[in-house]
């Protein structure tokens, strides 16, 4: 990949910047021209980076399922299975609580790369906390993502339900 000069940089992050709090706050009706004027960028600068609105849109959404990747590969690494689920889980219902975009497109890229890390990473997650015995056995790292979108501000009423009992 070419190298970015320091302003193209600092114009992409801007944009990347301004286009996820857009499509978090409106979702994918949000225009071009108001994710501009938010980053500070000419509506030519937008279509230079991203050829359509959509794309733009999906690299925005794909970036969130990163972080959301990068917060269960974390989950996995922490000292106690269980907690470090439920704060995982906590963080990821958070994020869908306030992104509007990353609820109406998380499905268009469920073939991506990115899905698929996700999920590798929640299935160790979601395996380190059934081997703690601490989580149903009969709970998967899809079954995770599923619920996630609908813990909404919630989050404890489904982390109760994933809990083993003993």
């Amino acid at each position: 990949m070419k190298t970015l000069r320091a302003d193209a940089r600092r114009n992409l992050d801007r944009l990347l910047e301004a286009a996820s709090e857009c499509f978090a706050e409106g979702g994918a009706d949000v225009s071009v021209d108001e994710i501009a004027r938010r980053a500070g960028v000419g509506h030519g600068t937008v279509f230079r980076r991203f050829p359509t609105k959509e794309a733009l849109l999906t690299e925005v959404v794909l970036e969130r399922i990163r972080e959301l990747t990068r917060q269960a590969e974390a989950a996995v690494e922490a000292a106690d299975p269980g907690p470090a689920f439920d704060r995982f889980f906590r963080f990821a219902a958070e994020t869908y609580a306030r992104n509007r975009a990353l609820v109406e497109r998380f499905d268009s890229c469920l073939e991506s790369e990115e899905v698929a890390a996700l999920e590798v990473a929640v299935g160790r997650l979601v395996w380190r906390a059934q081997r703690a015995g601490v989580l149903r056995r009969d709970v998967t790292a899809l079954d995770v993502l599923e619920l996630v979108p609908a813990a909404g501000r919630h989050p404890e009423v489904i982390l109760d339900g994933l809990r083993r009992r003993l």
